[in-house]
Parts: structure tokens; sequence; C-alpha cells
């Protein structure tokens, strides 16, 4: 196809035609840009599948054909069109179809393949027997539900007749035996009456069992004590439990401590609990993981006094009552016993089978002989030593309870646990009176009271010390907030200067911080 034509005239000469520029001239055409092509539509009725191999389809297929799996079964997408070639995914692992098989016909080809060793075929359309081609022809194919039961023998038949016989009549009701009666052959032996002495040698060795196991107990819980003075009393008649002269009633000036005056040793394991004698602090009692309670003297030699054994577990706490001549032990062999400070006897022992964690004597002298013990369990059980009977029970923490403290003149108390809560209950009574629990609120394991009586301050185990006021109405004190120290994951316990003026903690990493309260 020719697009230019060059031309030049006849009567023109050499350099004119040089210096004339050639014309350009541009030829119309057409372009076809979708051509026909000829379609034999009987031949191409035949295609259904299109061939993968070739980059061009030379006819117009239907989108149904188009969609046509290349190979295999029919796919449930098939009707959908713009559905992916193949099985369309309905889960998320694949295609799942639903099908219906019984419990029933499940629970029948299981047993009969356990029992027999063959079942029907899942994966076959016909009905086919696979498994223990002996027992198939053995059983005929039949299932647990359809196998023909052994024929019963004459024999066997007459033992069942003469069974049933020897059950008796169900009429009988004194006398039927029922599945319980002995075969026709059996013999029925009948034993003797026992005789007089016979019985009375039974009671004999029931009642030295009885003794035997007593004894054990009391020989494993014996309680005793050892005094390690000379003379228990002076010349005046006066024990340990008399305070120096001079000494008066919470009359000492308190300073934070410069340096270590005296170090009390005795003790095989780590002590877990140190309590001051009430009001003068001349004595000092200490709980060990040694299983024993030791009584130091703090200002005169400062020696050993008493050592209290009794039980058979690690003392986890202890407290005096209101003058300082009891004091309670609380112990891992889930046992809370009494104690007479100045003789060392024991004066009663509690247990409700349950590991105490804390305990607090009722500090009011009409009441001291009630006891407030955290458990294990959950629960805050009120004993009454005299009974020796729990009086009351506090249930509401879901958790082990770590500490009791008295609140607002003895009149209340507050019991935390590791459900991270603290509770508010009036004494006697089982129902909170204020629940103390926040979101960002951390699980206390040790709490004590200013010496006035209108603060309580709890260990936090976010490494904080959160105080709280006691009267009128207990809430949080946010703006007396004490941090600095390292309690997280540790029960370090904590305390007030007799003044008042002095908070202070021990520390995970060995120290003890003082705050100015």
């Amino acid at each position: 196809m020719d697009a230019l034509n060059y031309s030049s005239g006849d009567d023109t000469s050499g350099d004119e035609q040089a210096n004339k520029k050639p014309k350009v001239g541009f030829k119309k055409m057409a372009v076809n840009v979708a051509p026909l092509v000829p379609i034999d539509l009987k031949s191409s009725q035949n295609f259904t599948h299109a061939v993968t191999k070739t980059k061009e389809v030379h006819y117009n297929p239907t989108a149904a054909a188009m969609w046509t799996p290349i190979a295999g079964p029919h796919h449930p997408g098939k009707d959908k069109l713009g559905q992916e070639q193949g099985v369309a995914n309905n889960c998320v692992t694949g295609f799942f179809e639903k099908t219906h098989y019984d419990q029933m016909s499940f629970e029948e080809q299981y047993h009969t393949f356990q029992r027999y060793g063959y079942s029907q075929d899942p994966s076959s359309l016909q009905p086919r027997l696979i498994g223990n081609q002996d027992n198939i022809d053995k059983f005929k194919g039949n299932t647990v539900l359809s196998v023909v039961p052994a024929p019963v023998s004459e024999e066997q038949k007459q033992l069942r007749k003469k069974r049933k016989e020897v059950s008796g009549d169900v009429e009988d009701i004194d006398n039927y035996m029922g599945p319980w009666a002995t075969y026709y052959y059996a013999e029925k032996e009948e034993m003797p009456e026992a005789t007089e002495e016979q019985k009375a040698n039974a009671e004999k060795l029931a009642e030295s069992k009885k003794k035997k196991k007593r004894e054990e107990e009391v020989d494993d819980m014996e309680e005793t004590s050892e005094f390690h003075g000379k003379e228990l009393y002076d010349y005046q008649g006066r024990s340990y439990l008399h305070p120096p002269s001079g000494l008066k009633p919470n009359d000492q000036k308190n300073f934070i401590p410069k340096k270590l005056l005296h170090t009390w040793s005795g003790h095989t394991k780590g002590v877990s609990a140190i309590r001051f004698f009430p009001q003068f602090g001349h004595l000092l009692l200490s709980a060990s993981m040694d299983s024993t309670v030791k009584l130091w003297d703090v200002y005169n030699q400062r020696k050993c006094l008493r050592t209290f054994y009794g039980h058979t577990e690690a003392v986890r706490d202890i407290d005096f009552n209101y003058d300082g001549t009891r004091f309670v032990s609380i112990s891992y062999d889930r046992y809370v016993k009494l104690w007479d400070t100045e003789t060392g006897q024991m004066i009663s022992r509690h247990t409700s089978k349950k590991i105490p964690f804390c305990g607090k004597l009722h500090p009011e002298p009409d009441k001291s002989h009630e006891i407030l013990v955290g458990q294990s369990d959950k629960l805050v059980v009120q004993w009454d030593t005299r009974a020796d009977e729990i009086v009351q029970k506090y249930d509401e923490h879901l958790g082990p309870v770590n500490t009791v403290t008295f609140l607002d003149n003895n009149s209340k108390f507050v019991s935390t646990s590791d459900d991270k809560k603290a509770f508010v209950w009036e004494y006697g009574i089982p129902v909170v009176s204020k629940h103390i629990a926040e979101p960002d609120m951390h699980s206390m394991p040790y709490v004590a009271t200013t010496p006035n009586g209108k603060h309580w301050a709890g260990q936090s185990q976010d490494n904080t010390i959160q105080v709280y006021g006691a009267v009128p109405g207990v809430k949080l004190l946010t703006r007396k907030r004490f941090i600095g120290h390292l309690t997280a994951g540790y029960a370090c316990q904590l305390g007030f200067s007799p003044d008042g003026k002095i908070l202070y903690s021990g520390d995970a990493q060995g120290r003890v911080f003082f705050w100015d309260w």
C-alpha cells in the first residue's frame, strides 16, 4: 500500500527542482477492529470444556461452559456464576457437606466392630462388610443388636429354674432373696453366734485401738515448755512478766535507730513473726519455722526466757491478749493454741482441719477468750476458747485470708485476702459493712493500725503502703501513700512507733525503711 507520492513538472530546471520541497499526501484507509469470524454454530455446540493450552478462544462459549470444572464431579457452586473453578469453600478448612447418620446406627456399628471385628464399610455406597472374615461367616454379618443369642441347654434351664425357686416368692417380703439368692447347689453357711467371752474380747480390742490412736495423737502434739532461767520468781514473788522498775507504759521517746544494739539468736530456722509485750515492751515473743515459740528478755540480760513446744509444723503467727498474760499461736499443722505466758502451759487447742494463716485475740478483757482466725478456705472463723467451738463464720472472700485487724474501738475488724480485696465487718455480724476493691488494687499481706486507732496501713504488693482512715468511716487516703521500698511478692511486715510518728517496713532486700508519718 502506497502512503506517499512524489511528483515534479517537466518545464522546470534542475536547480529549481532541487530547491523545491516535495509534496506529502495521505491516503485514507479503514481499520476493522472487530472482524467477522465465521462460526459454525452446530460444531461449536459440542465444545463444553476450554482447552487449557491455547491462549485464544475461536468461539463464543457461554458463562456456564466457562465455569465448568476441567475434570471431576459436579461441584455445588456451578449454579452460582463468578465463583472459582472447582469446589467452593463453605467453611475455613474447605467444603463441608451436611449428612445425616443417626447416633443409634453409629453406636451399633462401633460396638459390632469392637466385639466381632467387622462392620459396614462407611466409604462404600453399596452395603459391604469389612474386617474379620471368619467372624463375618460365623455370625452371618449380624450386628450386636441382631446376633441371635446362643441356644440355652436344658441343664442351664434347670439351673435357672432352680435358682429362681431358691429366690423365693416376690410377694413374701421377709423371705424374698431376689438377685442375691444363692445357687441351689451352694451350701448356706450360718455364722455361729458369738459367745459372751468373744463379745467382751471384741469390745476390749476396739477400745484398745481407740486408746492407742488417742495416745499417738497426744504424743504427736504434746505441749511443753522449757524455762531457761534459774528461778521463775524473785524474792517478792514477781515473775518475768513484771516490768522493770521505772518503766512506765508507753512513756518512751521514739527515735530512728542508728546502729545495731543486740541480736537474739536461738531459732534454727527463719522467724515468721515477732510481738512486743503489750504496753511496756520489756519482753519479745517470736514465732519460727522450726515449730517453736520463744520468749526473750529485752531490758536486762537479753536472753531467751522460755521456749514453747507444741506444734508439729512451722508457726505462722502469734498474738498477745490485752495484758500479755496469754498468747495464741497459729501453725501450719492446722492447730490454734492458747498458751499461758508465765507458766508455759497450753490452755486450749482448736482446729477446723484447715490451715490457719493469721489470728487475733480480742483486745477487750471481757472478750479475751475469743479468737479471730483467717484460714486457707476463704473464711474468717470466730473461736470461743472456753467451749472449743466456732461461734461465727465470716464468708465473703474469694481467696485465703491473710490478715485480721481490729478497728474502731474493737467494734469492727478488717480482713484482707489474696483476692485483692479488703472487707470491713461488724464484730459478731457475718455481713460485710464496707467493700474495698479497686481495679488497680493489689493484695495486702500485712496490716497495722496507728496507736491512736484513727488510721490503718496495708502493705500492698505494688511496692507501696496504702493508708486508710479507720474512724468514723473506712476510706482510702490518696495523699498518704508511702513508696520507695521493694515488697512485691513478699509478705513484708510493717508497724508504727508507740508515739505514732514513725512508720517502718521491711524490704525484700533485707532492708528496713522508716517514714515520717
